[in-house]
């Protein structure tokens, strides 16, 4: 996903993908479990037992938030990783800057100390899994495994609850999205990555988010390798590494540009507790459908 003009694309994905998992069990599983290739055309309908729901209750999948406080929040997929952690946690401190980290479970559970420095050090966590599995197309009793036990280790290290939920790669069937339910964590999705391909010079990441990063944006970084964790040496690793690289070079730069626009930076929490009231009814509603409501007085 990239700046927040592909908001749209992330609800096309989303359309195609909710469906459920039936079109998940029929993908192919390359190395470590996790999706080589798209799933194969279906043959037969495929049925596939739901996990079951709560009673009542509202999830919701965020990628941005709307809201009138100079506000974004930088997110980090993949840890934690005693090569970007630790550096990450460094710049932050520096500006007084929380973020959100969210955490897989593994390396949560090989990092135990490191995952409960990020707490300590006042940022949230949130669930990315147990190890980064490509939750578009595994079969759904993988999904859940990888959500359930990701969340369970990161409770168990940690000692807080994730509130937050994240896919790796953003991506989601309709099994996720009924999972995180169950989980009773929201979905977070970003609408701002690096932008800037991995060749490109931490300069040229600054450039973009500098440009690209607004009130309400959740910014999607990392300080971890993700798959290739489970993957040493591979040139897709190395590659992988490369980027972190060059992210956490690139940090201070976004964090002084955008402090220096008069933006601040939360988590996804204190981001979502300023989001913007659309509406809201007290009494009798305006007997003019078009009416607009001004809030202003009411948010200040």
């Amino acid at each position: 996903m990239g700046p927040a003009v592909d908001r749209r694309r992330f609800l096309a994905l989303l359309g195609v993908a909710g469906t459920g998992g039936a079109a998940a069990t029929l993908a192919s599983r390359g190395p470590g479990g996790d999706a080589s290739a798209a799933p194969a055309e279906a043959t037969e309908e495929v049925l596939v037992e739901q996990p079951q729901l709560p009673e009542r209750g509202t999830h919701r999948v965020i990628w941005a938030v709307e809201t009138d406080e100079p506000m974004a929040s930088l997110t980090f997929d993949d840890g934690p990783d005693p090569e970007f952690t630790p550096r990450i946690l460094e710049v932050l401190d520096r500006y007084g800057v929380r973020a959100t980290f969210f955490m897989m479970g593994w390396n949560a559970r090989k990092h135990a100390s490191l995952a409960r420095e990020v707490v300590a050090a006042g940022h949230e966590i949130g669930n990315h899994t147990w190890s980064h599995h490509n939750l578009l197309y595994t079969t759904p009793e993988d999904t859940v495994e990888q959500m359930t036990r990701g969340a369970a280790a990161l409770e168990d290290v940690t000692g807080q609850r994730p509130a937050w939920f994240r896919p790796p790669r953003g991506q989601l069937s309709g099994i996720t999205i009924r999972q995180a339910a169950i989980l009773g964590t929201d979905t977070v999705i970003w609408s701002l990555e690096r932008g800037a391909p991995s060749s490109a010079p931490a300069a040229e990441v600054r450039r973009y988010l500098g440009e690209h990063l607004g009130i309400g944006d959740i910014v999607d970084l990392h300080d971890g390798l993700g798959r290739g964790t489970f993957n040493p040496g591979r040139p897709f690793t190395e590659d992988l590494r490369h980027r972190r690289e060059v992210e956490i070079e690139a940090l201070p730069g976004v964090i002084e540009d955008a402090l220096g626009r008069g933006l601040r930076f939360g988590t996804v929490s204190d981001l979502v507790a300023v989001e913007r009231v659309a509406a809201r009814t007290t009494g009798t509603p305006p007997a003019d459908p078009d009416e607009v409501v001004d809030l202003t007085s009411e948010m200040s």
